[in-house]
């Protein structure tokens, strides 16, 4: 039997994600386990955003948000789930709760492992049956190709040398990854730590240096043996048909050098449910 881990960064609760991960189709020979890394109560999270969801209009984009935020989970909803819930220290997020994850579980007991953020909208219950045993010699699944370049330089050296861009926020990891990387992300450019805090606010540079976790993972796969081994779901920012990212907790909030490659993928997006 195989086994997936999914691991989350739990700081946003909203039960959509937790409920619909949990009700995935799981395909013939696997078995998953769901752990939530915790670096809040989600009673924090009900705080932060008591202002901010009665006030969601009803464009497509805060519809979506008023599907994933139907409710903010509580510790023991999200237990009755399923999932194993920890809370950790708020040291780094992103692939920093992954590491707190990996300090007390063997990740060689595996055969995949899921990464994800809690601010994401999950469109199927058929991701699943349809990704973990996904032919080809890849080695990290990823949900987009990354962010639009916003300087002339950035764009040349994309349309030049192509790569795609981790993120941390979505991500099917095979364990040979962790092999190759001595069995922790490096975390060595990331120099913002939160301990103690258990707020945010929607302000996307407030962890902007936390951008940096991914550092180390992107040159990797820059590499050109390393390149086809990375593939994404989608061309478009944020947005698949598994999955639709959260900006800082919120499926609405947008930035603008992003907004078209989003609005794309949401015209995408809105096709393939139509079909399914």
């Amino acid at each position: 039997m195989k086994k997936l881990a999914v691991i989350v960064s739990g700081w946003h609760f909203p039960i959509h994600f937790f409920r619909e991960i949990a009700a995935q189709k799981v395909p013939a020979g696997w078995e998953v386990e769901l752990y939530c890394v915790s670096h809040r109560d989600p009673r924090f999270s009900a705080e932060d955003k008591k202002d901010i969801l009665p006030k969601l209009g009803w464009d497509y984009r805060s519809c979506l948000d008023r599907i994933l935020y139907e409710k903010i989970a509580t510790v023991a909803e999200i237990e009755a789930l399923g999932w194993h819930y920890k809370e950790y220290p708020n040291t780094v997020g992103d692939w920093g709760n992954t590491n707190q994850w990996l300090d007390e579980h063997n990740y060689k007991d595996y055969d995949m492992l899921l990464v994800s953020h809690d601010d994401n909208l999950i469109p199927t219950r058929n991701m699943f049956v349809d990704l973990l045993d996904k032919e080809g010699d890849w080695l990290i699944i990823t949900n987009s190709t990354g962010s639009v370049p916003t300087s002339r330089r950035e764009r040349l050296a994309k349309w030049w040398n192509p790569v795609i861009g981790l993120r941390g926020s979505f991500e099917l990891i095979k364990p040979q990854v962790l092999d190759m990387i001595g069995g922790k992300f490096d975390l060595g450019e990331v120099t913002l730590t939160r301990e103690g805090s258990v707020s945010a606010t929607t302000d996307v540079k407030e962890l902007s240096d936390w951008n940096r976790n991914t550092d180390s993972m992107n040159e990797l796969f820059k590499k050109p043996e390393m390149k086809p081994r990375l593939i994404a779901l989608s061309p478009y920012y944020r947005v698949s048909k598994y999955c639709v990212e959260g900006e800082r907790g919120f499926v609405s909030f947008t930035q603008p050098e992003n907004t078209s490659s989003e609005n794309k993928g949401f015209r995408e997006l809105q096709k393939i449910l139509k079909l399914s």
